[in-house]
Parts: structure tokens; sequence; C-alpha cells
């Protein structure tokens, strides 16, 4: 009869347990899952157009100034999109950001800005156009906190219009500055050591 009644009060006791183990699962679950994701300060993308090379003063063209800042709102959307990063506003730094551009000329000048606007990472694009049929997208982001370099990619854009440049940004979002790092494989051994 003991056995019996210990049995029913474990029966009983059961979905109590179950519903305890249940919430400290999900509560520790939600705490991990709750970090927040790092900061990152986008720069306006900087261009080096070939046709206006070797003029006293260049005109860039406004479609290419427009997509420029097509492409760097699309990285933004694309990093919140999918909660990797948090974009923080650079809007407040506007005089700084202004004074410090080009940034493909300040060699990590960025740094500083995003680290003022709290951010983990720097973030600059440049456009290489060497023609309308032929052009280079690239993106770089440095760690504020050490001014290091940790990610310089480039997508190749064959044509000029809106449509192929989005897709260039997104393509290197996708494919490698959202992608998992390549996992590197161990060393075999060497004989005799």
């Amino acid at each position: 009869m003991v056995k019996d009644r210990n049995t029913g009060m474990a029966l009983r006791l059961l979905p109590a347990l179950l519903a305890f183990l249940l919430a400290s699962g999900l509560s520790a679950a939600v705490s991990f899952g709750a970090q927040a994701a790092p900061k990152a300060a986008i720069f306006p993308f900087d261009i080096r157009d070939v046709e206006q090379e070797g003029e006293l003063i260049p005109k860039l063209k406004e479609d290419d100034l427009r997509r420029m800042k097509l492409v760097a709102d699309e990285l933004a959307v694309l990093m919140k999109k999918e909660n990797t990063y948090e974009v923080v506003d650079l809007t407040p730094l506007a005089k700084d950001v202004e004074a410090a551009s080009p940034f493909a000329k300040c060699d990590g000048c960025e740094v500083d800005i995003a680290k003022k606007a709290g951010a983990d990472l720097a973030v600059t694009g440049y456009v290489d156009k060497l023609s309308d049929a032929l052009i280079s997208l690239q993106l770089f982001a440095r760690e504020t906190g050490s001014g290091r370099l940790v990610k310089s990619m480039s997508a190749e854009i064959r044509g000029n219009t809106d449509e192929l440049w989005l897709h260039g940004i997104r393509w290197l979002w996708r494919n490698r500055f959202n992608a998992p790092a390549p996992e590197t494989k161990a060393q075999p051994a060497e004989a005799g050591k």
C-alpha cells in the first residue's frame, strides 16, 4: 500500500515538476537569446569614377551619388532585418563624418567617430567605377575597440542600374559580411615530433 501511495504522489507532482523544468529551461533560453546584437555604424560610401580622373573639378553623376546612398541604406536594412547588428545613427555626428570623409583615404579615422556613436563596428564602403559596365563594390569593417580591420570584401557589378547595385550589396551581405567564418582544419601532427 505504501508503494501505491508513493507512486500516486509522484504522479501528482510530475506535472508541477515538468512545469518547473520547462520554465527554468525557457528562462535560460530567453536570457541566452536576449544577448544584445553588436552595434554598427555605416558611413557614407566613397567613389572613384575613372571617367572623372584628371578633371580639375570632378563632377560625379547624380545617379551614382544616389546609388551609393541606396546601397548604404540597404545594408542598414539588411542588418536590422536579420537582427545581426543594431545600426547606430550617425546624424548627431554629421559634422565629424563630413570632415573625415573620404574614408577610403583617412586610414581608419572612421573608428573614432563610430566609437563616439556607441558602435562596436565601423563599416565603410567604396565604389570603384571603371565604367558603366564594370563597377567594384567594396565593404570594410573595423572593430572600434582595437581599430583592427576585421572584414574586407568586394563584389563586381556588371552594369549601372539600381537593381544591379542592390544585387551587389545583398550578395556581399549574404555571402561575405554575414556569412559564418570558414572552419579551419586542424593541421596533421608532423611525424617524429
